[in-house]
């Protein structure tokens, strides 16, 4: 096990998980108003290089693109296209295809993955280990991290975007449990040694 498998299933502690845990969360989720994610928008720098890396190589169907005459906030004739890309709960990832506020260069640097990523769920380590050969083979590097409870793919967009391709196994499902129990009080904690 590496020192960051240790130290992310260490941080959850070994208590007993009762059966009844598990049926709590689902009622959990079933109560809870926000549903789950519908998209999340990033600006474009290419719209052909992010309709590639997207559609055709992590295989995610382009399901709606919107040209937009006028600037939704102020009504400036300011021309955009707004386009999607289906994941397999429905939920998408977006892009702002927008010459008036990007002339090609990301408004912002993000150094690493910890500044801003969006997490792609896989269903499992052969998807990644795919993708990852299919990434490599059209010249993205990425970097694969076992954190124990979940395995990671780590990599960058055609646009600058951090993302990562996540995998849980099914022996996560422990893990989770055990991180709900101990969230609140590892963040007071958190709280406690960073003041």
């Amino acid at each position: 096990m590496s020192h960051q498998e240790e130290n992310v299933l260490t941080a959850v502690g070994d208590a007993e998980i009762d059966p009844k845990e598990r049926e709590q969360v689902i009622a959990r989720r079933a109560k809870s108003r926000v549903r789950g994610l519908n998209h999340h928008a990033y600006y474009c720098t290419d719209g052909e290089k992010t309709r590639h890396f997207y559609e055709d190589i992590l295989e995610m169907p382009m399901t709606i693109a919107l040209r937009i005459p006028d600037e939704v906030f102020t009504g400036k004739q300011a021309p955009y296209c707004h386009f999607f890309f289906e994941m397999g709960d429905g939920s998408s990832i977006a892009f702002f295809d927008y010459p008036d506020f990007f002339d090609g260069e990301p408004p912002f640097t993000v150094p690493t993955v910890y500044h801003h990523h969006i997490a792609i769920n896989v269903d499992s380590d052969e998807a990644i280990d795919y993708f990852r050969q299919k990434l490599e083979s059209e010249g993205y590097p990425s970097t694969f991290v076992d954190h124990g409870a979940f395995h990671s793919l780590y990599l960058r967009d055609p646009n600058g975007m951090n993302l990562e391709l996540c995998y849980s196994p099914p022996a996560s499902d422990d893990f989770f449990l055990r991180a709900g129990k101990v969230a609140h009080a590892e963040l007071k904690q958190w709280a406690a040694t960073r003041a």
